[in-house]
């Protein structure tokens, strides 16, 4: 227990191991496991000593059957145990298939109250690294693929075959007569980083073309799975980094400090915004607890009205529930406990978006390393539920604690943290995370929760797809199913137990079976 009477999550964990060890396992013996070899999708996610599942959602043992409408990417793990490493390959006729190592991190403590329950420590999948096309995965635990489907593949049954050494698995790849938009064309996700991070990973100089270079590799790969990674924007550099953001509708900026050039910047931005159908916004105070910091909310958000702000202008937004403080001077409330469904969309007789940030349980699945494996994906059937319209992680490449850094007197960017070695990234003294911040390794490597985020997200589309087509009900009697609450419907602040959704592979798998058979269906009809 915690000074404050909270329970410590790592202590929590320990206790409930133990106590299975004793008493709720089978008196004491190991829990079965499983398979030597199991096949399942990027939502599974598995220590290392983890039991293999004894089923799975794409594999019966013989055959891996996936389905995809034309324009998808599925995400296919090869798990493993036993002693040394095989060699896997995966070859899907008419189908792009990329290959990935899979790097382990080691959770020594369990990720705090403030992301939810959490299945704490031990050695956690997430960094990808890429394998040469054609090349075989060398695997002692667990390969990764990703099977994109073209947009214009042939609709029906596309084989393939999957090797585990010698071991020969048939694959079969069915095409659906639909094709889905890209997640990189229309994301509703927006990750911050700090640019300072890319430029010391690359030893290049801040602010330098090369830097900007490099960060365009990172954005690429981050749209690709439905996110824009991009920092706060200023005016000097709109034309370098305004690629970065292209699709997006909402501008992350970053207003000046003084007063007048604030004031300024506001006309500056949207002047230089107009006539393309994107807004800027911004986030001056950050979580503003006390009645000072509301206060101060305030004040900024009449200056950015009386500069020209407002609703199709240029956003003002607050991380915060709305507050009688605020009046109808803010037009961005950017809080999970903002949103719920049939809030009004109206605060004083001015027009407001709700949307919502990072995540924690019940509220969303948590972004933390030491999460289950469906925890991303709920943010697409979240977000299309609860009307989403941009989520935002902060942050996506926090590969330095800077928190623990000021906190112990440091100035300046810290050292990066040894996440291979203990996963935790982010501890401001209250509060720790595993890989807190940090979607993208690196290199720029992937995650293996960026997949799963991928995964969400184009649920998202398929949910969006089925609506336009069938209508809003049609959809919403899947996804209601799936995540009957979530975000403010989920609790009020600080409630601490698991979210309305589903833990296992195969109830996810069905619903997007569900969604996609509706959409051919109400597609065929037309």
């Amino acid at each position: 227990m915690r000074d404050d009477g909270r329970p410590d999550p790592a202590l929590t964990t320990a206790a409930v191991g133990l106590a299975c060890a004793l008493a709720a396992c089978g008196g004491g013996a190991s829990p079965p496991p499983g398979p030597p070899l199991q096949i399942t999708t990027e939502t599974v996610k598995l220590r290392r000593g983890d039991p293999l599942p004894a089923t799975s959602a794409i594999f019966d043992g013989e055959t891996v059957r996936l389905r995809a409408a034309r324009g998808e990417v599925v995400g296919v793990a090869v798990w493993r145990r036993g002693a040394g490493a095989a060699a896997v390959r995966l070859e899907v006729e008419g189908a792009r298939v990329e290959a990935f190592a899979v790097a382990h991190h080691q959770v020594r403590r369990g990720s705090t109250r403030m992301y939810g329950p959490v299945d704490g420590r031990g050695a956690w999948p997430d960094r990808l690294e890429p394998v040469a096309a054609g090349a075989a995965v060398d695997a002692e635990r667990v390969a990764y693929f990703d099977v994109a489907v073209p947009a214009d593949a042939a609709p029906g049954v596309h084989r393939g075959a999957l090797t585990v050494d010698d071991r020969a698995i048939s694959v079969e790849l069915t095409v659906a007569p639909v094709t889905l938009p890209s997640v990189g064309d229309a994301p509703r996700v927006w990750g911050y980083y700090d640019a300072r991070e890319v430029a010391r990973a690359h030893e290049l100089t801040p602010g330098s073309e090369a830097v900007l270079a490099v960060e365009r590799d990172y954005a690429a790969l981050a749209r690709a799975h439905g996110m824009v990674a991009t920092p706060e924007l200023t005016l000097d550099g709109w034309e370098a980094r305004r690629e970065l953001v292209r699709g997006l509708p909402w501008i992350p900026v970053l207003l000046p400090r003084e007063p007048d050039a604030r004031a300024a910047a506001v006309r500056a931005w949207i002047d230089r915004l107009a006539g393309t159908g994107q807004v800027a916004f911004a986030i001056p105070i950050d979580e503003p607890r006390r009645l000072r910091q509301k206060l101060e909310v305030r004040a900024l958000a009449a200056e950015v009205r009386a500069a020209g702000g407002g609703a199709g202008r240029f956003l003002y937004a607050v991380t915060d529930e709305p507050h009688f403080v605020y009046g109808d001077l803010i037009d961005v409330y950017w809080s999970p406990y903002a949103v719920h469904r049939g809030a009004p969309r109206e605060v004083g007789g001015a027009s407001v978006e709700r949307w919502t940030y990072n995540g924690g349980e019940p509220f969303a699945g948590p972004f933390v390393l030491d999460s289950g494996g469906p925890a991303l994906r709920t943010w697409g059937w979240i977000g299309w539920r609860w009307d989403v319209g941009l989520w935002y992680v902060w942050d996506v490449m926090y590969w330095s604690d800077r928190y623990r850094h000021r906190r112990r007197g440091g100035q300046g960017l810290p050292p990066p943290s040894p996440v291979d070695a203990d996963a935790v990234t982010f501890d401001d003294g209250d509060d720790h995370g595993n890989l807190d911040g940090v979607l993208l390794h690196p290199g720029p490597r992937a995650s293996w929760r960026l997949k799963t985020l991928r995964r969400g997200q184009q649920d998202r589309l398929l949910l969006e797809a089925l609506a336009a087509c069938a209508g809003a009900a049609a959809a919403e009697a899947i996804a209601a199913e799936v995540v009957p609450r979530a975000l403010g419907d989920a609790g009020a602040p600080g409630t601490w137990r698991r979210g309305d959704w589903p833990r296992d592979e195969a109830a996810w798998e069905a619903a997007r079976g569900r969604v996609l058979d509706a959409w051919v269906a109400c597609e065929a009809a037309r």
